[in-house]
């Protein structure tokens, strides 16, 4: 069985997040994702999430095709991560060389919410992703 994991921070869950999870699950029998804390999120974007960890677990936990929900923060061993599960995914490049980086092929049409999710698009863009 292959095991896959997906680690984001999955703040305003949109079409962008469910299509990245749509593309991880395909590559595996059985997924997890790791959802990045509250402070894990402030770390990389410079600002607190909108939704806090514990509904964005929640939402994840009701995605079809994702059978179980981590907390993913800055200590989460990548490596440790590895030695159990055969597709590592992440939405920015946190993970090194370890994990391939994936991209939502669809955007949410939501001005509002495009406009919400701007801070976490311009971090990855100066880190190099996106």
């Amino acid at each position: 069985m292959r095991q896959g994991y997906l680690a984001g921070s999955f703040d305003l869950l949109n079409v962008g997040d469910l299509d990245v999870i749509g593309q991880v699950r395909e590559r595996c029998d059985r997924l997890v994702v790791g959802v990045y804390s509250d402070g894990y999120v402030r770390k990389l974007s410079g600002r607190l999430p909108v939704v806090p960890l514990n509904e964005r677990a929640e939402l994840l936990r009701h995605v079809r095709g994702v059978a179980e929900v981590l907390t993913h923060n800055e200590s989460t061993d990548w490596h440790k991560l590895s030695d159990y599960f055969t597709v590592l995914a992440s939405q920015d490049d946190r993970a090194g060389d370890l994990a391939e980086i994936v991209a939502p092929a669809r955007q949410t049409s939501s001005r509002e919410l495009q406009a919400a999710l701007a801070p976490l698009a311009g971090a990855a863009l100066q880190r190099g992703v996106a």
